[in-house]
């Protein structure tokens, strides 16, 4: 990988529905180059996929908090995969992260109302697995997916 190509991923990244013809202007380099270098940065699993970046205030869901969680990790796996597909109205789990130190998960969660945080720590510490939960509010977030936030 040159710096060709981390300027496409970069680029990319910014704006994924950017066009190769665009890249191409913008990089200074040929259309066919730009499809080829995206094509084998696609194969090569370094772009897993392009997604749209959502502007949660203008939904339901706009508190976000971290919730850390404390469980007995033999079987780590499978705690993520219950937590995360738990189904509960008014809450989206955007990322579980692990952790070394004192909590061994994060989650990062957005919701409509406090309570929805309430019913879905109800439902994890339901997990026998489960030892404790602690949650942070975020009050604004001033950089994230790339982009600084207004």
């Amino acid at each position: 990988m040159d710096e060709i190509d981390r300027n496409i991923i970069k680029l990319l990244e910014e704006n994924g529905r950017l066009s190769h013809e665009e890249i191409s202007k913008l990089l200074h380099i040929s259309r066919p180059a730009v499809h080829q270098r995206v094509g084998k940065l696609e194969k090569s699993g370094v772009i897993k996929g392009y997604r749209g970046i959502i502007d949660w205030s203008k939904l339901d869901e706009k508190i976000k908090a971290l919730i850390f969680v404390k469980a007995k990790c033999q079987n780590f796996r499978e705690i993520v995969e219950t937590i995360v597909s738990l189904r509960i109205a008014g809450v989206t789990i955007l990322e579980c992260q692990r952790l070394s130190g004192e909590w061994c998960m994060m989650l990062k969660v957005r919701v409509a109302a406090p309570e929805n945080i309430t019913a879905l720590i109800d439902e994890i510490v339901k997990m026998p697995e489960v030892r404790e939960t602690s949650t942070t509010f975020i009050l604004a977030t001033n950089y994230e997916n790339g982009i600084l936030c207004t």
